[in-house]
């Protein structure tokens, strides 16, 4: 955690010197355009993520909220199951995807990872919370192999289709989305753990 912070600050200070050749823009988590101080403010909120994104021309700052809350219409939630190959296996359940989005420089690690999520509880307690169907997605298998790649059996997403429909941005570390079997939804973005699962299957148990 004090490294990924660290890290974005120097991302900030970068920004301003890139700022002489550049164009710089922040963004709220409405897409509208804010002063560097009003980023810099509603980056220390609570349940708020920014974002960098940079091209030839411009250095953009965006701030999005970690929890989104959403639902599929019928058509791409019958996608998404035939793309998880469970078309016929939800009934009254959840489906659980863990979502990696390749190396950055929050999962840029040398050591198998510690990450709570793979704790031996963590199934069995979300397993008392609801029936589940739950998957490990990712987008890019670099450095994948410190997540344990060959034990838990980590899929590619198939033609993106997990990622257009939850993860717009490249969020850092990892993601989650839960689903119930009306395609109501919660999606978490980036740094999160078991109880944030737990906490979001129990709330979608009770939708």
């Amino acid at each position: 955690m004090k490294l990924y912070y660290l890290i974005i600050i120097c991302i900030l200070s970068s920004l301003k010197l890139l700022s002489q050749e550049k164009k710089v823009v922040y963004l709220n988590e409405f897409n509208q355009e804010i002063s560097e101080n009003e980023f810099k403010e509603g980056r220390s909120a609570k349940g708020i993520l920014d974002l960098y994104f940079e091209n030839d021309s411009l250095v953009k700052g965006l701030l999005v909220r970690k929890k989104s809350i959403g639902k599929l219409n019928e058509n791409k939630f019958n996608k998404l199951k035939k793309s998880l190959s469970i078309e016929n296996k939800i009934n009254d359940g959840l489906i659980v995807i863990i979502y990696y989005p390749g190396k950055d420089r929050c999962n840029d690690v040398k050591n198998y990872s510690t990450w709570n999520i793979f704790d031996k509880d963590y199934l069995k307690r979300l397993k008392r919370i609801s029936n589940v169907s739950h998957h490990w997605i990712y987008k890019n298998d670099e450095n994948l192999n410190f997540y344990y790649q060959n034990k838990i059996g980590w899929k590619k997403d198939k033609n993106q289709l997990i990622e257009k429909m939850f993860f717009k941005y490249h969020y850092p570390c990892a993601s989650c989305v839960v689903l119930d079997p009306e395609g109501n939804f919660i999606t978490y973005y980036s740094e999160f753990g078991k109880q944030t699962v737990w906490k979001m299957a129990k709330e979608l148990k009770r939708i």
